[in-house]
């Protein structure tokens, strides 16, 4: 981190020496740097729990009867061209080996309540610091204001975290091979066939399960703002400015899931994956900063954004998240520098 806070400063200020000749008749001190910590807020996760099996739109296994649709976390059982006749089906198809149990096929939809499979982590503050260099142009209407480009660099340390517990069911339907030797894991049936057939009525089997859910996306988030400003000086020592521009985030993020079950009929599972992502995030920022000059060079100020930016998603197997920074709003304080 601090090379690149050496780097991307000393490339703003090579940037910026063509126009010092400019600006140097309009302010004595025409070149600032600020920096200081940077809180943010509002940043939003959304994690999800849902199976869905390609071509299929979601988990129902439906009722226990035949030449209905069912669709499970592991398969589905559909209804073929022929609307399953004489009580068998070849639009079907499963993911697992394990699925096989003697002469069945056997297929399971676990669904939990909305606060398990669905969550949302929005609470806490995310800390970072932000380092911005302004280049006065300018006059804008007067002596007093000023007009100009700045640059900022930021970085933030990102850590949601969303915690869950509650109910789930879990359903298992035992469908008859009826003696037919199944396809490989991974098979996958169609509407028209033709294929191995299934029969098409399941053997039900319902059970409770206690479940408790921890989701948590981490990372790093870098920030780049370009923009003009403007500043009024309403006082001798107090400045007032506001700027409006592009938001690059270069974001290097990991989503980590960990579920534990507990069966009612007695037993305990618990499922853990994670992924990382490194994306170019971008958008639009506006910000203001109230600064007090106690010498000629040096100062300290206060200041607020408001960013901006596109989402970021990731995926372990049915589970997904999102980082959500919309309307993320940044509050910042430091020390400026003059010269």
């Amino acid at each position: 981190m601090n090379r690149i806070l050496v780097s991307t400063t000393l490339t703003l200020a090579a940037a910026a020496a063509p126009l010092t000749l400019l600006g140097a008749d309009s302010h004595d001190n025409p070149n600032r740097f600020s920096f200081g910590p940077r809180f943010g807020m509002n940043f939003k996760a959304d994690f999800r729990n849902r199976a869905i099996t390609p071509g299929i739109p979601g988990t129902n296994p439906g009722p226990a009867t035949g030449g209905v649709n069912h669709t499970y976390d592991d398969g589905y059982v559909l209804l073929d061209s022929s609307g399953n006749a004489g009580g068998s089906t070849w639009n079907w198809g499963y993911e697992n080996n394990s699925q096989v149990v003697g002469d069945t096929m056997q297929f399971h939809a676990r669904q939990a309540n909305s606060s398990v499979a669905n969550q949302t982590a929005d609470d806490e503050p995310q800390y970072g610091v932000e380092l911005t260099y302004q280049r006065v142009i300018g006059e804008l209407f007067g002596p007093s204001s000023r007009w100009g480009f700045e640059a900022g660099f930021s970085y933030t340390d990102l850590d949601l975290k969303s915690k869950r517990s509650g109910t789930s069911t879990l359903t298992t339907d035992a469908y008859s091979l009826n003696g037919v030797l199944p396809p490989g894991a991974g098979y996958h049936g169609t509407f028209n066939g033709p294929g191995a057939f299934l029969g098409d009525i399941p053997t039900r089997t319902v059970t409770s399960e206690m479940m408790s859910s921890q989701q948590k996306l981490s990372g790093q988030i870098y920030g780049i703002r370009l923009g003009p400003f403007a500043e009024w000086n309403f006082a001798e020592q107090w400045s007032l400015s506001a700027s409006v521009g592009l938001s690059l985030a270069p974001a290097s993020i990991e989503y980590e899931f960990s579920e534990t079950t507990r069966r009612v009929a007695g037993g305990t599972s618990v499922t853990r994956g994670d992924s990382s992502k490194t994306e170019l995030l971008y958008g639009a920022y506006v910000s203001a900063m109230l600064r007090y000059d106690f010498s000629e060079s040096w100062g300290v100020y206060v200041g607020a954004q408001f960013q901006s930016l596109n989402d970021l998603d990731q995926s372990v197997g049915t589970r997904k998240a999102r980082l959500d920074q919309q309307a993320t709003v940044y509050v910042t304080a430091g020390v400026s520098w003059r010269f």
